[in-house]
């Protein structure tokens, strides 16, 4: 009777996913949510099909670039792979992504799952599955209307870990990943050395702040960013763990390039936050033994994706799309959209759905401040989506000037005012639940502009 409920599952899955993308949606979550309404253990029994190991991704920012990453060096090296790569990341969209790669009979196996979850549904994941590797890529404040503090966060990660007997992967610059540190686990962690790109003080918001062994004040001796940097504990003496994976002579002008030891990184992305997410990928990869020069290609070829500084060509402009959720991505995206070298047109669409958090207050703690006037360049800004009004407010208070502010709260007429802008770049800045809509305008307003510009070749030929 199980077997039996279990294939009717895989396939109302399957049937659903199928239905959902010739609507044009991602159908990434509901298919997953009725085959464990059919059958509640069709993740426990689908899981149980990995041979060789199960990664969980989990962290505030930076999760769904590392997970694919780590998906193309995967796949790159051979292995067969089960992997939530639209980036759905509760228990329905797991399951979806299993019974995606499953054959009908839900017997194939795979070599390795990768699994990127929300901080919250680390130990909702683990009770359901047997994972082997946690990897961290870091933790800031974000929708605390949805998941509350942070210590309160990690600690339930922790005890899950412990649990568990996982092996992890960390930020060493990171203090909060000191919360980890225990006998019972097997640590690996990366870091950066010092960069060029470092300043000596932060003026972001810093979650850690205090040394989580005495709870004194941390000493920083430089700052990578927000609170991930070079540390000391004045009373205990607590410094940074040494790193396994050392990232060094990092290069961002205009996309990311450094060394871990031997290996040369190279990439598509901008931006110290993508650095973080390469050297993370690396990391995890060589953790699980796949050599170096496989990682190299793999990380080389790999575009980005959904919103992760993906980027579109419309009418011969170029475009980035970029998701933000939380003060410290809006501070990393803004510092990299500034540092492109040319006049630029922005699109803010801020959204308050359940999936984005209700409280928008957080706009207020990121440096919007780094749009005042002077070097930047900034042509305009359209603010967009549910709470326009809200974010063209507060980069006023920031400094840009009223006449570069427009607001209009439709997106799809809020992306193409954005595109009749004079600059010379253009990036679209989304959150979350505005992010796929935003993605499907600019898909077809690229198509668009394709075949506008092919046409008169066509008409040529003939």
């Amino acid at each position: 009777m199980n077997k039996l409920r279990l294939m009717i599952a895989i396939w109302a899955g399957k049937l659903v996913i199928i239905l959902s993308r010739l609507l044009g949606n991602q159908g990434s979550a509901y298919p997953g949510y009725l085959a464990r309404r059919i059958y509640p253990d069709v993740l426990r029994v689908l899981s149980s099909r990995v041979e060789r190991g199960t990664v969980i991704i989990t962290g505030t920012n930076g999760k769904t670039t590392t997970s694919n990453l780590l998906a193309s060096a995967i796949r790159e090296a051979g292995f067969r792979l089960v992997h939530n790569q639209a980036g759905a990341n509760m228990l329905a969209g797991i399951t979806t992504a299993f019974i995606n790669a499953a054959d009908l009979s839900g017997k194939n196996s795979f070599d390795y799952a990768l699994l990127e979850t929300d901080e919250a549904n680390v130990p909702l994941l683990l009770d359901e599955i047997k994972a082997d590797y946690l990897l961290v890529t870091n933790f800031f404040r974000d929708q605390l209307d949805r998941y509350g503090e942070l210590d309160t966060m990690i600690g339930l990660i922790r005890e899950a870990a412990l649990k568990h007997r996982l092996e992890l992967v960390l930020n060493a610059d990171d203090p909060l990943s000191k919360a980890f540190q225990d006998k019972a686990l097997i640590l690996h962690f990366f870091s950066f050395a010092p960069t060029i790109y470092d300043s000596l003080r932060s003026q972001e918001s810093r979650e850690g702040r205090y040394c989580l062994v005495c709870g004194q004040e941390l000493i920083y001796h430089r700052f990578h960013y927000a609170q991930l940097g070079k540390y000391t504990c004045p009373g205990c003496g607590q410094v940074n763990p040494p790193a396994e994976y050392l990232g060094e002579r990092l290069r961002m002008e205009p996309l990311v390039e450094f060394e871990v030891g031997s290996a040369i990184i190279r990439s598509q992305y901008q931006g110290f936050f993508n650095a973080y997410n390469l050297l993370a990928a690396f990391a995890m990869s060589k953790t699980l033994g796949i050599g170096e020069p496989v990682i190299e290609k793999a990380f080389a070829a790999f575009r980005p994706q959904a919103g992760r500084m993906e980027y579109f060509e419309i009418q011969g402009k170029p475009c980035w799309l970029v998701l933000v959720k939380n003060p410290t991505g809006v501070n990393q995206s803004l510092s990299a959209v500034l540092n492109g070298r040319g006049s630029k047109n922005l699109f803010f669409a801020l959204n308050d759905n359940a999936q984005d958090g209700r409280d928008v207050s957080w706009i207020w703690d990121a440096d919007f401040e780094l749009l005042e006037p002077g070097d930047n360049d900034i042509v305009s800004m359209v603010c967009s989506g549910q709470r326009s009004g809200d974010i063209a407010v507060r980069v006023k208070y920031a400094g840009l000037k009223a006449d570069k502010i427009k607001i209009i709260p439709d997106l799809a007429k809020g992306i193409k005012s954005t595109l009749e802008g004079k600059g010379q770049l253009y990036y679209i800045l989304c959150t979350y639940t505005a992010l796929f809509a935003a993605r499907k305008i600019m898909v077809d307003l690229q198509h668009k502009s394709i075949e506008k510009k092919e046409k008169p070749a066509r008409a040529a030929g003939s």
